[in-house]
């Protein structure tokens, strides 16, 4: 399917979904699955990790915690723009909820780039704060793509370093300093549901990486174009290639992070 998908296809136009599930079958399986797994291809090649509630209390709490310093940029995000990426009906009603990405080198325009809540000129220092606060955590998500995906760990360090020692930019090189993670974007989701989709930036190779904190024990996450729904309890982390995979997520109150490579 990686070879059929458009370069600008992110998965929410359901005449082109429909006719690429007739072209590519994939055996559906209904059972959730609830256990540590590992999703292979035909060919033996890993296409997704399933870790559920390997993340412990005290980690998730701490995570809740600092999401204090993420406001009230987060509040921000949900607009009343057609996109399904802020709409405000696909956000549970609750005190905290949103979506923002952070990166030390966002590529969106072509060139890196320092998002813009972490960059000095931003009115409000809590993402920068957030990001120190949440250093060990991020660094001990990181270091689990060192042992699901070695080439991609080593590219992505290789990436950040050759960053740091050539941008002018000041902002790029103080982020990256404090940047704690291989991954150059984290997504801070927070009671969000969303349709089918898929993330353009990850390539068939690569794994995006997703952990729930808290919120509902009966979530679960659906891989339509792997055939297989799974448990998404609190603590758990997912690793897939986005792109080719798709998900979807119905959740009820709950708060996700989401690594990619950009």
């Amino acid at each position: 399917m990686a070879e059929a998908l458009g370069s600008n296809e992110i998965g929410t136009k359901e005449v082109r979904e429909k006719a690429l599930k007739e072209r590519f079958l994939v055996e559906k399986d209904g059972e959730l699955v609830c256990k540590s797994t590992l999703l292979l291809d035909h060919t033996g090649v890993i296409m997704a990790w399933h870790l559920p509630g390997v993340l412990s209390e005290d980690f998730q709490r701490d995570c809740v915690g600092n999401l204090e310093f993420l406001f009230p940029d987060i509040s921000r995000s949900i607009t009343s723009s057609r996109s399904w990426r802020t709409q405000e009906d696909l956000f549970t009603e609750s005190r905290i909820r949103g979506a923002i990405e952070l990166s030390p080198a966002w590529y969106q325009q072509g060139w890196p780039e320092v998002s813009a809540i972490l960059k000095a000129s931003h009115a409000d220092p809590g993402p920068r704060q957030w990001l120190r606060a949440r250093a060990l955590q991020n660094a001990i998500l990181s270091a689990t793509l060192m042992v699901m995906h070695p080439d991609l760990y080593a590219s992505g360090r290789e990436t950040l370093l050759r960053l740091a020692s050539s941008t002018q930019d000041e902002d790029m090189q103080q982020i990256i300093l404090e940047w704690p993670m291989v991954y150059s974007v984290v997504s801070v989701i927070v009671n969000w549901a969303t349709p089918f989709h898929r993330d353009l930036s990850c390539r068939v190779q690569w794994l995006d990486m997703l952990a729930t904190i808290g919120g509902d024990p009966n979530l679960h996450i659906k891989l339509e174009n792997l055939g297989v729904r799974l448990a998404y309890s609190p603590g758990t982390v997912v690793a897939f290639p986005e792109r080719f995979s798709g998900m979807e997520f119905r959740p009820l109150y709950w708060i996700r992070f989401a690594w990619h490579i950009t």
